[in-house]
């Protein structure tokens, strides 16, 4: 269905068009160029052509006829379209190129402030984890004691801390 489509597509059916437009100006030089082969030129005004028209033909008439055949060679002119065709992909090639290249010195910027931030949070969290190894370790001590004073005095500065907490929370 896509080729389907891309064949009925605008571009396809102008192209389709200027091509049966060149090859009707071929045809007609052609034409031209055999009737002046067959004597039917600008020496030849006023003579009978073949069903008995008359063909009345001037030098500028031949003139223009020769530029039209210039101007409508198949190839130059489909050259020329297929050069213009592809500067216009490399127009279009080039902007998209840039395009990405912005995009992946955005994206580089990106990913370098992101590595900072999470060699920061590492180091963050390598003293939080000293802090909470020297913390567990005096806990440990402590809970070595079997003095009922002390457990009791520990479990009372424990809610001591909470109240003061939810304290500094909600006030």
């Amino acid at each position: 269905q896509g080729a389907k489509g891309e064949m009925q597509s605008d571009e396809v059916k102008q192209k389709s068009s200027n091509d049966e437009r060149a090859l009707t100006e071929r045809r007609k030089v052609q034409s031209a160029s055999a009737a002046v082969a067959n004597g039917g030129g600008p020496s030849n005004n006023g003579t009978k052509g073949p069903e008995g028209y008359t063909n009345i033909r001037s030098d500028s008439d031949l003139e223009e006829g020769n530029a039209a055949a210039a101007a409508a060679d198949p190839d130059r002119s489909e050259t020329l379209l297929m050069m213009q065709q592809q500067d216009e992909t490399l127009e279009d090639l080039d902007m998209a190129v840039t395009r990405v290249g912005y995009m992946a010195e955005t994206i580089h910027e990106e990913i370098d402030t992101q590595n900072a931030m999470l060699k920061s949070l590492d180091d963050d969290l390598t003293d939080a984890e000293e802090q909470l190894g020297v913390v567990m370790g005096k806990l440990a001590k402590l809970l070595k004691t079997k003095s009922k004073c002390q457990l009791g005095l520990i479990v009372l500065l424990a809610l001591v801390v909470l109240v003061l907490f939810f304290l500094v929370i909600y006030t």
